[in-house]
């Protein structure tokens, strides 16, 4: 990541400027970069070595600096505070990078692969074990262990993006497990279509997975493993893969493009100009006008 670059094209200190001055927000923006550096994940620092050439796909792509932090897909702005949390900060930024790199599309039968994965979650083999991870999620059981932030906040999103819920009853009646996260039921169902929303349930499962991975949560990970399988994990794994890969092909377009143009710059000259011309702002062409005034 070259910062000088990010801030030169981002950073704004002119309170002349109607988007407002964005010193603050940049310096969080910048942490929350060069975090992707020390993920274990390839892919995610390969986002953050390259985000430099985002502005390639997205050239009105704007940070701005604000008491929350949220990306507005309309606009491509995207707006941290200067103590925004980097759980928060990454994913908000996992939906700016799902939004601009992809345009947030949807995996083909990403319906079926939400089903399955609550199919695995509350299968003969694996049902006990999700409902004491809910109860302990929600903290209604009597568990030792703390929950993490993560857990609190993507891991709980993506149960409730699954079950397109806030929250589970579990055994009794009145054992209502509210999870700590979550969106309301309209914003992944459409109650109209009788369907899950999938556009939103994607957007959101990418981000909060994400998130995770930038932040190392090596736990929760193993968690989402756990509680959904294999075959959801590895499409969010894919999407990631996906992105990363196509800003690396960004990247190499412009090396190539930057590489080309000084031998586009020297065929225009001999094409358009004279051979006087050419002489003169070549090394040659100078040799040659000395060793005539030498003669």
């Amino acid at each position: 990541m070259k910062e000088e670059e990010i801030r030169k094209r981002y950073q704004r200190e002119d309170e002349s400027d109607l988007r407002g001055t964005n010193v603050g927000a940049m310096d969080r923006f910048i942490a929350m970069l060069q975090l992707h550096e020390k993920s274990e994940d390839l892919y995610v620092r390969n986002m953050g070595e390259n985000f430099e050439y985002i502005d390639q796909l997205s050239p009105n792509f704007v940070i701005f600096q604000g008491k929350e932090c949220l990306f507005m897909h309309n606009f491509k702005a995207y707006q941290i505070s200067e103590n925004t949390d980097m759980l928060v900060a990454t994913h908000e930024f996992g939906h700016a990078v799902l939004s601009i790199m992809n345009d947030t599309v949807v995996p083909e039968d990403y319906g079926k692969i939400i089903a399955r994965a609550k199919q695995y979650a509350i299968s003969p083999e694996n049902k006990e074990n999700f409902k004491d991870y809910i109860q302990y999620l929600s903290g209604k059981n009597d568990r030792k262990e703390d929950r993490t932030e993560a857990e609190k906040g993507p891991v709980s999103d993506i149960i409730s993006s699954i079950f397109q819920l806030q929250g589970l009853r579990i055994g009794t009646a009145d054992n209502i497990c509210i999870f700590p996260s979550s969106h309301p039921r309209e914003y992944y169902y459409d109650e109209e279509k009788g369907q899950p929303n999938l556009k939103n349930i994607f957007d959101e499962d990418f981000a909060n997975y994400y998130a995770l991975k930038v932040n190392n949560c090596t736990k929760e990970l193993k968690a989402i493993r756990d509680l959904f399988g294999d075959e959801f994990v590895h499409v969010l794994d894919t999407e990631l893969k996906r992105v990363s890969e196509r800003l690396s092909m960004v990247k190499e377009s412009e090396m190539q493009e930057s590489l080309s143009k000084p031998i586009e710059q020297i065929k225009s000259v001999v094409v358009f100009s004279r051979q006087g011309e050419i002489q003169e702002i070549t090394p040659l062409g100078k040799m040659a006008e000395r060793e005539e005034r030498e003669q």
